[in-house]
């Protein structure tokens, strides 16, 4: 309605001038007070609309997380905090919302302003020209309609106006998720499909803006085809970062990394993932049926390998026992199974597609002793057809190894 209020006063205005010159003075003025009205709180307006939706959904999350947290929320004794952290955001959000209204209110009045112009003068300028025989009964008539006609758009304005700053929000919050960067999807993928897999990482830094040192500094390593590798080192070292750039989920600040000789940053970073299995900190089993949590709905996968995967990580008997087997939904996080079995959801995931490297990030954390004996051997072994590179205190995975890296304070200090 806002846009068909805006073009029936254009419209109007340019009729009535139609029938005297007058009228196109006026209806030049009475555009230019539109204009002034809009160009001095417009701005204003957006901002404030801006950040009332913003204090909004910033009620809403923590409304989130405390459900996300329920349980330690409730084992925290007689503490008030999330009731409290609920009031000052909802207190925000009102500030805000008073803030906008302010601005709607000022522009109400602006607009019934324009509203008494339009009436009065054009009644005014009518009824003079009526008077001086310059325009007769029948013209004024019409010009009349005219004026009821502009009246009544003037009214839609006023009340489409907090509509009209929603869209505007919706467009400005839309536009900040479609502009952000998108990652380079580029071809030489032939190169990932060789038989040997090496990633070198040249010199690589790594750092974060709310960090004065980096987290990596300098940082020199060759993962060769059928290494065994064992990442070692204190809190902060900088070991869950080497993981996470070898597996491309981020990019280093300096330096280079390269995949069979070509830097990554040119490589289809999709392609190249599917490559490696990734069982790290950061996943967990989503919503879905557990095929769908191994696969990812991959009907390119073999069944077999499905099969092989969870007998591989010890699924095999668990599945067994579920009434509806690989159809069995898993809620948002594992919510309903054990931690190991979560685990071991991820684990099979990682396997499934036989990578060529294999990134992992305390894997058999909890599992029981035997069990874990007997994936490591498995990974480990020299006839498994990927690369492992793996983070552990678990002193086990040292004589199964080939290779120990130890890190201390982002850098290599010994690589055996």
């Amino acid at each position: 309605a806002f846009p068909t209020a805006l073009l029936q006063i254009i419209f109007g205005l340019l009729l009535l001038s139609l029938y005297h010159p007058f009228f196109i003075a006026y209806g030049i003025l009475l555009l230019g007070l539109i204009y002034v009205v809009f160009k001095y709180t417009i701005t204003k307006g957006l901002e404030t609309s801006l950040l009332e939706s913003k204090q909004k959904y910033k009620v809403a999350h923590w409304i989130q997380e405390v459900a996300r947290c329920i349980v330690s929320f409730k084992l925290s004794g007689k503490t008030s905090h999330a009731l409290e952290k609920n009031d000052y955001l909802t207190e925000g959000y009102l500030k805000a919302r008073e803030n906008h209204f302010r601005i709607l209110v000022l522009q109400f009045i602006q607009m019934v302003g324009f509203k008494i112009l339009v009436t009065g003068g054009l009644l005014i300028i009518g009824g003079l020209l009526v008077l001086n025989q310059e325009m007769n009964i029948g013209q004024f008539v019409a010009a009349e309609i005219i004026i009821l006609l502009v009246i009544s758009s003037v009214e839609k304005l006023i009340v489409g106006l907090e509509s009209f700053y929603d869209v505007l929000t919706a467009l400005e919050k839309l536009g900040q998720v479609v502009d952000m960067e998108v990652e380079p999807q580029q071809k030489d993928l032939e190169l990932l499909d060789q038989e040997d897999f090496k990633v070198e990482l040249d010199t690589i830094t790594y750092s974060v803006p709310d960090r004065q040192k980096p987290i990596l500094d300098g940082i020199s390593l060759q993962i060769n085809s059928k290494d065994r590798i064992l990442i070692r080192g204190t809190n902060g070292a900088g070991k869950s970062s080497v993981l996470h750039l070898v597996s491309g989920l981020i990019e280093p600040t300096k330096g280079n990394i390269f995949v069979n000789g070509v830097r990554l940053k040119a490589e289809n970073l999709n392609h190249f993932r599917s490559k490696v299995g990734q069982s790290l900190k950061l996943e967990t089993p989503f919503e879905g049926t557990l095929l769908n949590n191994i696969t990812f709905n991959d009907t390119t996968i073999p069944k077999e390998d499905v099969l092989w995967a969870l007998e591989v990580t010890g699924l095999s008997h668990i599945v067994r026992e579920m009434d509806n087997g690989l159809d069995t939904m898993i809620f948002p996080e594992g919510k309903q199974i054990s931690y190991t079995v979560a685990k071991k959801i991820v684990l099979a995931r990682s396997l499934v597609k036989r990578p060529k490297l294999l990134v992992l990030r305390d894997p058999l954390d909890q599992f029981d002793a035997e069990e874990a004996d007997r994936i490591m051997d498995y990974l480990t072994h020299p006839d498994r057809p990927w690369s492992l590179m793996v983070v552990s205190d678990d002193p086990k995975w040292v004589t199964r190894c080939g290779r120990i890296i130890n890190l201390a304070d982002g850098k290599i200090i010994n690589n055996e």
